[in-house]
């Protein structure tokens, strides 16, 4: 669940934010408007990555082809895709 701390709160709080980031982001405001969002180092890497990923034209098209196709049924069992592979 979101939560919301005022700057002056966040302030108060500052030494347990990162026990309390590890769960849910933290949007931290300023007279009652939203002005930063907190989250864990861990999840902001993650976030670059997939903002990496996801970049690559490329690869988005052929995961949106991918998805479709699973979508309409068009799949093969997990043993002819390793006869494929040659596994």
């Amino acid at each position: 669940m979101l939560k919301y701390l005022t700057i002056t709160e966040a302030q108060e709080q500052l030494l347990d934010l990162p026990d309390d980031l590890k769960e849910d982001p933290i949007i931290i405001t300023k007279y009652g408007k939203p002005v930063i969002a907190a989250i864990s180092f861990e999840k902001y890497e993650s976030l670059l990555e997939t903002l990496e990923i996801l970049s690559d034209k490329e690869f988005t098209q052929e995961l949106q082809e991918s998805i479709a196709q699973g979508e309409r049924g068009e799949t093969i069992s997990w043993n002819d895709a390793k006869l494929k592979l040659g596994l």
